[in-house]
């Protein structure tokens, strides 16, 4: 009787050995070859989990996406400071631990291959992870606004806060841009316009 295989369990298990690749060699750089020969199979045997290589990185984002989104709930479920709560929200663009780094490194490459030949399924995609944590800070924003913390207007800014944490993302990769507070520098200026009374304890 020939052996069933988990389809969903070895897509994941694909994308997952091929994340060292992709962080190494870049998306340009990388081939359905070298996919292949890191997980243990054969070059055909790709094509039965994945339409292409696109499709690959695509899985590899899904999976470190998934990831990034259940630390960001614990952090934010976990902490009473709003403050902590939005740097948490950021935390992609802001941690230099090396899980950080290396999130960063596969999200800017993302980024490319959806500027470079976007796919329908990619770009929505990005436009999904934007909206889903515009609503989640947001939903911090609101949280102050009830307890009395912020003001009512405090949401008016959450838009505007994710352009200024894109830009922080994608720049930060440059030799020449060494801001790495910039970010927390805007949070917490942008708290003080924004909470009412001195303490948000």
């Amino acid at each position: 009787m020939p052996k069933v295989v988990d389809k969903p369990k070895k897509r994941d298990d694909i994308a997952q050995s091929a994340t060292a690749l992709f962080l190494e060699k870049g998306y340009s750089n990388l081939t359905i070859s070298e996919i292949a020969k890191n997980a243990g199979v054969a070059k055909g045997s790709i094509y039965k989990y994945f339409e292409s290589k696109e499709d690959i990185v695509f899985g590899i984002i899904e999976q470190a996406q998934e990831s990034y989104d259940k630390e960001i709930l614990y952090s934010i479920q976990n902490t009473n400071k709003i403050e902590d709560k939005i740097l948490a929200l950021f935390d992609l663009c802001i941690s230099n631990c090396d899980e950080g780094i290396k999130r960063r490194k596969i999200y800017k490459e993302f980024i490319s291959i959806c500027l470079d030949d976007p796919s329908e399924k990619m770009v929505d995609f990005l436009y999904n992870i934007k909206e889903k944590y515009t609503n989640w800070l947001k939903d911090i924003l609101r949280e102050g606004i009830l307890s009395g913390k912020l003001k009512p207007q405090s949401l008016e800014f959450a838009n505007g806060l994710f352009v200024i944490g894109e830009g922080v993302l994608l720049f930060s990769s440059l030799d020449n841009y060494n801001d790495e507070n910039l970010l927390q520098l805007h949070i917490k200026s942008l708290l003080k316009l924004i909470k009412i009374g001195e303490n948000d304890e």
